[in-house]
């Protein structure tokens, strides 16, 4: 455990953007990944064996911001996705990084679906955050989950290239 006690002002900003994160998933506002996110920060969506998850032959690991939102503004084109944060668990480990986890629940939804595709999941988001040019971004982040929910149509869509 660090010694360095997070700044209110600098927990108040990364939980901020952490909010936004999930809203611009959930609305679709690809474009504004670049105010909450380093341009190389890498994602990875793990199973709840810890393996990467994935959408047809694509393991959701990604290794640029670009790579991340490209990949998802086209697999959820089709969805209706709900993002809910519980309170975040910060550390800071550097000057320059603190270390996240949140509690999280998500809902995907494909429209015109008839109810009949719908993923229900859980877990934990493990994160680090870097300070860059006085405002704090993304540097890494690791959805593990805890629990999946999913109907039938969406555990058949493991094998198709969309949600």
């Amino acid at each position: 455990m660090s010694d360095i006690s997070v700044a209110h002002a600098d927990a108040q900003i990364i939980t901020t953007k952490k909010a936004r994160y999930g809203r611009y998933v959930d609305t679709k506002q690809w474009d504004r990944f670049s105010e909450i996110a380093l341009p190389h920060a890498t994602f990875r969506f793990l199973d709840t064996d810890k393996t990467p998850l994935s959408v047809g032959k694509t393991q959701l690991v990604f290794n640029s911001t670009s790579e991340f939102t490209s990949f998802f503004s086209d697999a959820f084109a089709r969805a209706n996705t709900l993002h809910m944060f519980g309170p975040g668990d910060l550390e800071q480990v550097a000057y320059d990084e603190i270390e996240a986890i949140w509690a999280m629940e998500d809902e995907i939804i494909i429209k015109d679906s008839l109810g009949l595709y719908e993923l229900r999941g859980g877990g934990y988001y493990h994160e680090t955050w870097k300070r860059h040019k006085g405002d704090w971004f993304i540097k890494s982040l690791e959805l593990r989950r805890t629990y999946t929910k999913s109907s039938w149509l969406a555990k058949d869509a493991k094998q198709s290239s969309k949600f």
